[in-house]
């Protein structure tokens, strides 16, 4: 078993900047989009009303029924569905001798349309908590401010997948890849956009190696390394690291880096 090489994160940046913008978005956007929902949930819930909070399936299954005044009937203007607005009904009830009052916003405009100030309307209450009769309750969908940064949390996963943790991969096996001999079937290249300017002109090796049962193993590394490639043709040696775990992942040995942290390489 290999000890672990010392591998400077200056190398991982250089593996994600070759991987081109889309590995920066992939760390970028998870981390906006946390930062962004948590303090949105907080606004978010702290600007609910009491009665928007209401568990009114308990109310409805648990529920007193009582006899209630309608105090106040008011249109909530700044939402419209099909040109019309949901009302917040007003209302107070007593229970236990003591006056409650409570709100209740409901869509269910047909049922309301003979809702006057004072009129009786019937009321179920339970801990504190209060529903109208017959009148579905209806609150703005709040969550949908929250698929806002969901939208960017999935986006910078996907491009997470597709760039950082490939890059990853590569980093550890430079830090603790079993180091072997294998052969070069092909060079192909290939340009991709980085980070930092507009075109690098990457080489895509494939070659195959033994494994420890002697068995063929093809793998597939991109460098962009021209001075290994001046070098290099079909057939060639060439070293690579392999991972302890898994002898089907692998790629080349860097030369650069090799001699600049002076790896053993052998």
């Amino acid at each position: 078993m290999n000890n672990k090489r010392e591998v400077s994160f200056k190398v991982l940046y250089d593996l994600l900047k070759a991987r081109g913008p889309l590995s920066l978005l992939g760390l970028i956007f998870p981390i906006v989009s946390i930062i962004v929902f948590i303090p949105l949930v907080i606004i978010l819930s702290s600007t609910k009303e009491p009665y928007e909070k209401y568990d009114f399936s308990e109310i409805a299954k648990n529920g007193v029924q009582t006899k209630a005044k309608i105090t106040f009937i008011n249109p909530v203007y700044n939402i419209t569905v099909n040109g019309e607005h949901p009302e917040i009904i007003s209302y107070d009830y007593e229970n236990n001798g003591q006056t409650i009052l409570d709100k209740f916003e409901t869509f269910d405009l047909e049922k309301t349309t003979n809702y006057k100030v004072g009129s009786d309307i019937n009321v179920l209450f339970y801990q504190n908590q209060s529903m109208i009769t017959g009148l579905k309750p209806y609150g703005f969908p709040v969550f949908i401010f929250g698929l806002i940064p969901l939208v960017f949390l999935i986006i910078g996963v996907t491009f997470l997948l597709i760039t950082v943790l490939p890059a990853l991969k590569v980093f550890n096996l430079y830090k603790a890849g079993i180091v072997k001999e294998a052969h070069i079937i092909s060079i192909t290249s290939s340009s991709s956009l980085t980070l930092v300017r507009n075109m690098q002109q990457n080489f895509e090796v494939n070659y195959s190696y033994l494994n420890d049962y002697g068995n063929i193993i093809f793998g597939t590394s991109k460098t962009s390394d021209l001075l290994f490639l001046n070098d290099k043709k079909t057939g060639d040696p060439i070293k690579i690291f392999v991972s302890e775990v898994d002898e089907n992942k692998s790629c080349l040995v860097p030369a650069l880096e090799a001699m600049k942290y002076n790896w053993s390489i052998s």
